[in-house]
């Protein structure tokens, strides 16, 4: 298996070096994990690699994995017609499995290789009666201006920080597993973090997210031929209580992210959904958009933000794509997220203060005002409100957050 990944890795093209300005060349942290990240697109692993900005810059890398017990055969019919079907879904089954055991293969190969380099690592493993427990911590590298190494351990799991580079993998094997074929085996997760720094930026020189400048590298893009447009508008106050309780089918909201300290009473949210219904268009503008990104966040340094370069249009989630992180000064918040439903792709941007918001049906509202809900006519005209909360109803999520006035 080694052998075969180091023959992917290096006919692999870093994508992180593709596309970065040069003021953050700095940032691309283990060539090791350059390789690896390369090799986990071309398995279809969907690695979120992300890079944000807390007074210190920081790159991640994460995946997380899942794999199926091992492939079997279908056994013969002696229905020709039967037998045939069987032979082609045995022969997805068989990939499919194939490359989960690659994208595990890979992962726990790579972290052993980088261990041999570690400042410190931790290795454990577990392997009896067919249950699997894998736990691997690793941290590379120390800073120059005297920090340590800290270490946490918690039962069979260790914690490094203080360190430019950090990797955990863990694994374990599905508890209620019924050994049927496609039913899951085990799940995982892999994690790289790299800080060259260690030295955080005074608050009080860290930039306000310059939303206008942001939106004059966007608005070009989004304004293209074949790329239509509509807005939705959501208001909530302390007189109207939403229900979070409901389930997927009932509730209101696919996104929300709930200021706590200080509690906002009063919250907007303007948002712009942009349609397109080419693949084609859909990931040439993604480019677009991560390059305009990348020289915008070239030009204005200093600002607290999220970017997630590699988010791909994942079938209906909301895939968070830019974010600002004043909301840790300000009430005010800016998102850009992705998605995509069959051969329509969206790109959402949505803005406002106190409380963000994304209604489940916002494919087809035009406002949604303490639970009063008005629709957009025309684009109700092609799906039905129980339609457009299945577009969005693979993932919902509610954050909580605080912030620390710009002032203190």
């Amino acid at each position: 298996m080694k052998r075969i990944v180091f023959v992917l890795c290096t006919a692999c093209i870093s994508l992180g070096a593709l596309a970065q300005p040069k003021s953050f060349q700095g940032l691309q942290g283990n060539p090791k994990i350059e390789s690896l990240t390369s090799v986990l697109y071309n398995l279809g692993a969907h690695p979120q690699v992300s890079y944000y900005y807390d007074g210190k810059l920081h790159k991640t890398v994460s995946v997380n994995f899942a794999r199926t017990n091992d492939f079997q055969p279908t056994p013969l019919t002696g229905d020709s017609k039967r037998d045939a079907t069987n032979l082609k879904l045995d022969s997805l089954r068989k990939i499919q499995v194939l490359r989960q055991d690659s994208i595990y293969n890979v992962l726990r190969s790579t972290c052993l290789s980088l261990t041999d380099g570690a400042l410190e690592s931790y290795v454990w493993e577990s392997h009896r009666g067919g249950v699997d427990s894998i736990r691997y911590a690793i941290a590379i590298g120390t800073y120059q201006n005297g920090d340590s190494l800290m270490t946490y351990q918690r039962q069979r799991e260790v914690f490094y920080y203080n360190a430019p580079e950090l990797l955990s993998f863990r694994y374990d094997s599905y508890p209620y597993n019924d050994e049927r074929q496609g039913r899951p085996k085990g799940f995982g997760s892999f994690r790289y973090e790299y800080t060259p720094d260690s030295v955080s930026r005074p608050k009080r020189d860290i930039r306000l997210f310059n939303k206008e400048g942001y939106k004059q590298k966007l608005l070009p893009l989004l304004n293209q031929k074949g790329i239509t447009s509509r807005q939705f508008y959501v208001y909530h106050d302390s007189t109207y209580t939403i229900d979070n309780t409901v389930d997927n089918s009932k509730k209101d909201f696919a996104y929300r992210v709930i200021t706590v300290d200080p509690k906002i009473l009063k919250s907007e949210t303007w948002g712009t959904v942009y349609t397109l219904h080419s693949r084609e268009q859909a990931y040439s503008l993604l480019a677009q958009m991560q390059a305009a990104t990348w020289d915008f966040l070239d030009e204005n340094p200093y600002m607290r933000f999220t970017f997630n370069q590699f988010h791909e249009f994942r079938d209906r989630r909301l895939s968070e794509f830019f974010e600002n992180l004043d909301y840790k000064r300000i009430p005010e918040f800016y998102r850009v997220y992705l998605h995509c439903y069959g051969e329509e792709y969206n790109i959402i941007i949505v803005e406002g203060t106190g409380n963000m918001m994304i209604p489940m049906e916002w494919a087809i509202i035009k406002s949604w005002k303490n639970g009063k809900v008005t629709y957009d006519k025309q684009a109700a005209k092609a799906m039905t409100p129980l339609e457009a909360r299945s577009r969005t109803s693979e993932f919902t999520m509610t954050e909580t957050r605080s912030f620390e006035p710009i002032d203190e």
